[in-house]
């Protein structure tokens, strides 16, 4: 990750929030690896684009307790957690 944000990716998201691009914005931190980033930008591009990047986010996920565990709390269904694999 850039911690410089006048070149590179960082520059794309940069220049797309100043013009209020939201929606490209959030997709360019996601790709680059910037999920907190692209999810709370997304948070603020409404419901549609939020849910939208979430679920790009889960289904990019590799990490098998993010997958099972985080998106079972993320979205209410617990239901999911009584497999002792998830856990």
């Amino acid at each position: 990750m850039n911690s410089n944000w006048n070149e590179g990716h960082e520059r794309l998201i940069k220049e797309n929030l100043l013009i209020g691009n939201l929606q490209y914005a959030a997709e360019i931190a996601l790709k680059c690896g910037r999920a907190t980033t692209a999810l709370l930008i997304a948070e603020r591009g409404g419901p549609d684009l939020f849910n939208d990047i979430k679920q790009r986010f889960f289904e990019h996920q590799k990490d098998p307790f993010i997958n099972s565990v985080v998106q079972a709390i993320n979205q209410g269904d617990l239901s999911k957690l009584t497999d002792a694999e998830a856990l």
